[in-house]
């Protein structure tokens, strides 16, 4: 497709996709209950005269095929080869694009003609513009259709930020009939202009487990604490204790976190606590440095409390595991990025982030790359995401189209 005529066809998408990106603004909602954001993703999608399936109550799949195979979905064998070139980049068939959807529980303190109607709920992560921009790519495609030359699937997928919605869209069978053999997402990043996007190489995103600590004292009255055992001194020597975990069980070279988020304990002013619960996180990329932090806080928290007459246990609840976008798939996103928006917008980003994102799921199961979409005003400060803050620069939502459409009409 000529460069110039695929600009012009998403700059006419952009307008309509950026209204919607208003209308879900409005109406943020929590993971595995995006009922009402799922009904307009649906409704415009259908509008289009697209086929859209809900594999789960609120998560939707269009899938969308190129022009030559039109009965593809069902599984008919069709007469096409395996690969395309590009340049030295061999580019398989079928192509998944996906987009979050679910909101957070932030109160939004920007005032817009289209703040959040939902109160202390927000789109505090840019799930809309995701959105957005894949609603604005499904319209490219379906108006340009007879010029693909890729199977395409849209992958509408809920709960990313709480319940990892990814892994229950692919057992679902998001990434199957057709088979996909390249998947790619987006994020926002305020903190690079809207009309660049940053790319990464290799690791992007931490893996994360969760855990939640119980030390068991002794309570008794403040004024006689040789009668008790103090849970709540024992737990603050166990928060210290475990910031020795990293700098001395980790190599400096190889990132990895350790936080404590939340402490509980203690009833009242004059009593000594029996019992408490600390709660936090240990971020990683290798999957042998996050066993060791696990097996090191499992000896802190039970030696710290035997050494103070306590009892101390915890216990680890898997997270997300680690984002790490593959070479071949991020050298094609980067090569088209780069025809289509200029070298001088593609970033290449650096170092990775020790947040988390579920695409993660994604790229365990196919090749694949997720990258950033800058976001933000280059005269202005930019507040981050999971910020009440965050103000979008809605002329990214054209550079994502762009970004994803010449993806797959390549």
């Amino acid at each position: 497709m000529d460069p110039e005529y695929l600009k012009q066809q998403v700059k006419d998408a952009a307008v309509r996709a950026t209204m919607l990106r208003r209308e879900l603004h409005q109406w943020p909602e929590p993971g595995n209950e995006e009922f009402r954001t799922a009904g307009i993703i649906e409704r415009e999608l259908k509008d289009l005269g697209l086929r859209v399936e809900r594999p789960l109550p609120t998560g939707l799949i269009c899938t969308i095929p190129c022009g030559s195979r039109t009965d593809s979905i069902k599984g008919v064998p069709q007469n096409v080869d395996d690969h395309e070139r590009h340049g030295d980049i061999a580019v398989e068939k079928g192509i998944a694009l996906r987009a979050d959807m679910d909101g957070l529980p932030i109160e939004e303190k920007v005032s817009l003609s289209f703040s959040s109607s939902r109160k202390g709920y927000m789109h505090a992560c840019g799930h809309d513009v995701h959105i957005a921009v894949l609603l604005g790519v499904a319209r490219v495609i379906e108006k340009n259709r007879h010029m693909l030359k890729k199977d395409v699937k849209l992958i509408f997928q809920p709960a990313e930020e709480t319940t990892g919605g990814a892994e229950r869209m692919i057992a679902a069978g998001c990434l199957e009939n057709p088979d996909i053999s390249s998947v790619f997402g987006l994020h926002i990043k305020p903190e690079l202009p809207a009309g660049k996007i940053g790319i990464k190489y290799g690791r992007v995103h931490a893996a994360s487990d969760m855990f939640s600590i119980r030390i068991k004292g002794r309570g008794s009255h403040g004024a006689f604490p040789e009668k008790g055992v103090d849970a709540l001194l024992t737990g603050c020597q166990v928060v210290n204790c475990l910031q020795t975990a990293v700098s001395r069980s980790v190599p400096a070279f190889e990132p990895a976190v350790l936080t404590v988020g939340t402490f509980r304990s203690g009833c009242a002013a004059n009593v000594i606590a029996e019992e408490a619960i600390l709660e936090g996180t240990i971020r990683s990329f290798d999957p042998e440095i996050g066993c060791a932090l696990r097996r090191r806080t499992e000896d802190i928290v039970r030696f710290t409390a035997l050494a103070a007459g306590a009892e101390g246990d915890v216990t680890f609840t898997k997270g997300y595991p680690a984002l790490i976008n593959d070479e071949q798939a991020t050298d094609y996103l980067a090569q088209v990025a780069r025809d289509i928006i200029g070298k001088e917008n593609v970033i290449r980003l650096t170092e990775p982030t020790m947040s988390v994102d579920d695409f993660s799921y994604f790229l365990q199961k196919t090749k694949g790359s997720f990258f950033f979409l800058g976001s933000g005003f280059p005269d202005r400060e930019n507040p981050p995401v999971h910020s009440g803050n965050l103000y979008v620069n809605e002329k990214c939502i054209e550079t994502g189209i762009l970004i994803l459409s010449a993806l797959c009409f390549k």
